[in-house]
């Protein structure tokens, strides 16, 4: 029986050969990687599902953070891109020291750390509840491209000019203190290890910089206790309003959601103000596909975004903008009457 199998397999390829040839080289075509990636609609997730808070009550609607599904760049993914309307291609800038693989995934898992130690600070604070931080540490998470330099995204800052940083604003009152073009002489972790590097004070604006973005990290002590769950493929700062809004619902005792399924998307910071996002029409989309009832949006030209998206498709879906938690709160407040 297999013989037969393998005889007739074997025919097929024989009297067929240039056609077979032909897919398999339109395939690896199809499949050679171009410098882009595609952005398109995504979908939402249960939030409840990658924050688990101890003894947190249940509710009858639901929170959902938003995704952008991203494709990796080929030609067959750039060519459905000029089809395929809601899909658009972005160029990869290969130059840039921030966009190379390692760094790109370093950088969005700091930022995503990040904004859940932002999301529990706010939310426990909020909801009275206890919060300790223990420790605390400065990761470098971004880079000025157009500058050459000995710093990597993931150093961790220990020292500025032998001295100790303790704080972002120690650190700031440092680079003031100092006259543009002049070094600052750092030392850093990197893998493990002590490294020590240079770096010159430059003026954007009129304001001193060193061209550097830092991610705050800290380990954090609640009761009662939060656990996330998020996956290695998820990163990045733009669930970090929703993770503390889920967080904060299973603080208290009431049930804010009002039977909604509620989708949102920002970023947090320990004040409670939310910070706007990329790829909002896409989230919106996801949202929309999902059959949500409320899409929550930070203020400003996200929302202009997403209020354009939907007027075009005409979609059925609340929008609404917050510039703050309480700005969702009070909306929320509202839903029982």
């Amino acid at each position: 029986m297999i013989s037969k199998v393998y005889e007739k397999i074997k025919e097929i390829l024989r009297n067929n050969y240039v056609y077979v040839i032909l897919f398999f080289v339109l395939y690896i075509g199809l499949m050679f990687p171009v410098p882009y990636y595609v952005e398109a609609p995504g979908g939402i997730i249960d939030i409840t599902d990658k924050v688990e808070v101890e003894n947190q009550p249940d509710t009858e609607g639901s929170y959902n953070m938003a995704y952008v599904t991203e494709y990796e760049g080929t030609v067959f993914t750039m060519l459905l891109s000029y089809v395929l309307p809601d899909w658009d291609l972005v160029k990869i800038e290969s130059q840039d020291v921030n966009e190379n693989e390692e760094a790109t995934y370093t950088r969005n898992h700091l930022m995503l750390e990040e904004a859940n130690q932002n999301a529990v600070m706010y939310a426990y604070q909020k909801a009275e509840k206890e919060v300790t931080i223990t420790s605390e540490a400065m990761y470098v998470s971004y880079l000025d491209p157009e500058v050459d330099w000995e710093l990597k995204v993931g150093d961790i800052l220990r020292k500025a000019d032998g001295k100790e940083i303790e704080s972002k604003e120690q650190f700031t009152e440092l680079i003031e203190e100092k006259e543009v073009g002049d070094s600052i002489s750092l030392e850093v972790e990197r893998d493990g290890k002590e490294e020590e590097v240079s770096v010159k004070v430059r003026e954007v604006d009129g304001e001193k910089l060193l061209g550097v973005v830092i991610s705050y990290l800290r380990e954090i002590e609640t009761d009662p206790e939060v656990t996330f769950h998020f996956s290695e493929k998820e990163s990045g700062p733009s669930a970090g309003f929703m993770t503390a809004l889920t967080i904060y619902q299973a603080l208290i005792d009431e049930d804010l959601t009002n039977g909604l399924k509620i989708v949102g998307t920002g970023t947090i910071d320990q004040e409670g103000n939310v910070g706007s996002i990329g790829g909002v029409k896409y989230k919106l989309m996801g949202a929309v596909r999902a059959k949500a009832d409320v899409f929550f949006v930070p203020a400003g030209e996200n929302y202009e975004e997403a209020k354009k998206v939907k007027e075009d498709k005409g979609y059925d879906i609340e929008l609404v903008k917050v510039e703050t938690f309480d700005d969702a709160l009070s909306y929320l407040e509202k839903q029982k009457d």
